[in-house]
């Protein structure tokens, strides 16, 4: 029987939450379809239609990120009473990280390019197989909140919002000292990796040879996105209320059009006390206007959950099934595991603008069918992987 933990925490979701995750999804299989599909002759940012293009490509990650931490700590702060390692919630986060690395790493996996080692005696090179991308990205997002949660539980002051926009804001500083060095490093062609002389896989994480997804970068996306959750628990009644989702409207609005100058000041501040040689927080300004997008996002979504009755069940159900998409995808396109994918076979950024969409949307048609027949494919992954142990439900 469901232990009343369970019970208490297993409420009914609101649906803007699963429809933010099902937005990004989609826009993650379009932007990676279009990406590998359309020609190099085609990418140029003057023209208004791949300029908009590039740039809602450039907020899927952030927008899934954030909606990870959003849809986590909402439903996890379900019952504040509950003890933190008794939160079922918390265990099934334990357990989520753990499946979240292991497909992080497998799916990096490509078996053709071993065999081929083997078969001409050639060395076989991993350094690829330690890339740290967003599969591990996400995974280490949700380690560090459980880790301020477990925290917060200790020490019980200020509502827990506050535990994860500090956190965010210690990363994104974190994050805009790095990006210093990047750019210096990209201005010079020179790579100093950090934390240096550190194995490779450690190095990705940070600032390394495959650190397409660094957590020290979209960690700080899924905190803030847990800030939300918190937000959107504690104040759950007006979640509906018009006011409520123009807020998230108005906020995001107003980080997209001030905070680069905010972040310029304070750098000119801090350089002028002496104590600070220089600082570097307008480098990472990026990050907090496109959160601030993220924003304008949910409170949208927010007004349509509050004001259009009907939910369009199975794309509902595509922001519940995030994990398997991803994962199929990697494989289908770029090969992952195999060592083969659509990307060189069918395509290689050698398409039309028309032939591109229709590839993309061909995608999005595809793995929606998928997530409409889901359940048989579920039981087969059940089958294979239920017996590891990791991915055993054992409460």
């Amino acid at each position: 029987m469901e232990s009343i933990a369970e019970k208490k925490i297993a409420k009914p979701r609101l649906h803007f939450i699963d429809m933010a995750r099902s937005l990004a999804i989609l826009m993650m299989i379009e932007g990676h379809f279009t990406g590998a599909a359309l020609a190099n002759q085609y990418r140029d940012d003057s023209n208004f239609f791949f300029g908009l293009w590039h740039n809602m490509h450039g907020l899927t990650s952030p927008l899934f990120f954030s909606v990870t931490g959003v849809i986590f700590v909402y439903l996890m702060i379900g019952s504040t009473e509950v003890p933190y390692f008794q939160n079922i919630r918390v265990k099934k986060g334990y357990k989520r990280i753990l499946e979240l690395l292991f497909w992080g790493y497998l799916i990096q996996l490509n078996l053709w390019s071993i065999v081929k080692s083997l078969w001409w005696g050639t060395p076989i090179n991993f350094d690829w197989f330690y890339a740290f991308h967003v599969l591990q990205s996400i995974a280490f997002g949700l380690t560090l909140i459980l880790l301020i949660y477990g925290a917060f539980k200790i020490i019980g002051k200020l509502p827990l919002h506050f535990y994860y926009f500090i956190a965010a804001a210690i990363l994104f500083v974190f994050y805009s000292l790095m990006k210093h060095r990047i750019t210096l490093d990209e201005s010079s062609g020179a790579h100093h990796y950090w934390p240096a002389h550190f194995p490779k896989i450690i190095q990705n994480m940070f600032y390394g040879q495959y650190s397409d997804f660094s957590f020290v970068r979209f960690s700080g996306y899924t905190l803030l996105g847990g800030m939300v959750g918190s937000i959107i628990k504690t104040y759950e009644v007006h979640a509906k209320k018009w006011w409520f989702g123009l807020s998230f409207i108005l906020i995001g609005i107003a980080l997209n059009m001030f905070i680069i100058k905010i972040l310029n000041n304070i750098d000119q501040m801090l350089t002028a006390t002496h104590y600070f040689g220089t600082t570097y927080l307008a480098l990472d300004s990026t990050s907090f206007v496109r959160f601030g997008q993220v924003l304008i996002v949910l409170g949208v979504l927010m007004l349509v959950d509050a004001n259009i009755k009907y939910k369009p069940a199975l794309f509902l159900k595509l922001g519940q099934n995030t994990l398997q998409i991803y994962i199929v995808h990697v494989i289908i396109l770029y090969g992952g595991i195999i060592g083969f994918g659509l990307k060189p076979l069918a395509f290689d950024l050698d398409k039309s603008p028309w032939e591109s969409i229709a590839i993309s949307i061909s995608a999005m048609v595809a793995f929606t069918i998928m997530v409409k027949y889901i359940e048989p494919l579920s039981i087969f992954y059940n089958k294979i992987f239920g017996k590891i142990r990791i991915f055993k439900d054992r409460e």
